[in-house]
């Protein structure tokens, strides 16, 4: 079973520009065309995500829009040909480019982002999304089918409150564990935190 850890991002302002400015700065640019795979053009490193998400079995319209890139937030500069897992775990917080981004929710304070990651979730970006834009406050819950759950808010490139649980399954266990996370109620976002966290 692939190790996917799947993050839901939760960015919030009362600054309406703020939040505008993040979906600009997070979404992959619009120059950055997916190539079919076994086709050369667009851009590299996202073409050999269009052919891994193929090889995966995803269809390649899961690969065109990218409104949450960590190339985009965090350049590494990297393509295919000169990957380097170690740096990319250390400038993202895990290994690879995403496997997919969504966003969720945009609304007056707050824009939320679904983000599927390789082996880990994607902390560092995060850290460095809250940094770049000191005014919004950046909540991040993951679930991994490694069996791990993480949570964390991220504010002014400073993480805040960061908790991780694991499961302990039983080899039985885990053959029938259905990937079902049945989290604590306070790793959800809540906006008296956010506001209380953005007075600092």
């Amino acid at each position: 079973m692939p190790d996917h850890a799947v993050s839901t991002i939760t960015v919030w302002s009362t600054d309406p520009p703020a939040l505008a400015a993040v979906k600009v700065h997070a979404a992959a640019p619009s120059d950055w065309p997916v190539a079919p795979a076994g086709r050369s053009g667009g851009h590299r490193l996202l073409a050999w995500l269009g052919g891994l998400g193929e090889r995966r079995g995803l269809s390649s319209g899961a690969w065109v829009e990218r409104p949450f890139s960590l190339e985009a937030v965090v350049p590494t500069g990297m393509d295919e040909g000169a990957w380097d897992g170690d740096r990319a775990l250390a400038l993202w917080g895990t290994s690879r480019p995403e496997l997919e981004s969504t966003v969720e929710v945009v609304a007056d304070d707050r824009i939320v982002y679904g983000l599927a990651t390789a082996y880990s979730h994607a902390g560092e970006v995060f850290r460095a999304l809250s940094a770049a834009h000191p005014s919004v406050v950046v909540h991040a819950v993951t679930t991994c089918e490694s069996e791990y759950a993480a949570v964390a808010w991220y504010v002014r490139g400073e993480v805040v409150d960061e908790r991780e649980l694991q499961l302990d399954l039983t080899d039985e266990e885990w053959e029938e564990w259905d990937l079902d996370w049945d989290l604590p109620a306070d790793w959800s976002f809540d906006v008296a935190t956010a506001q209380r966290l953005a007075i600092g």
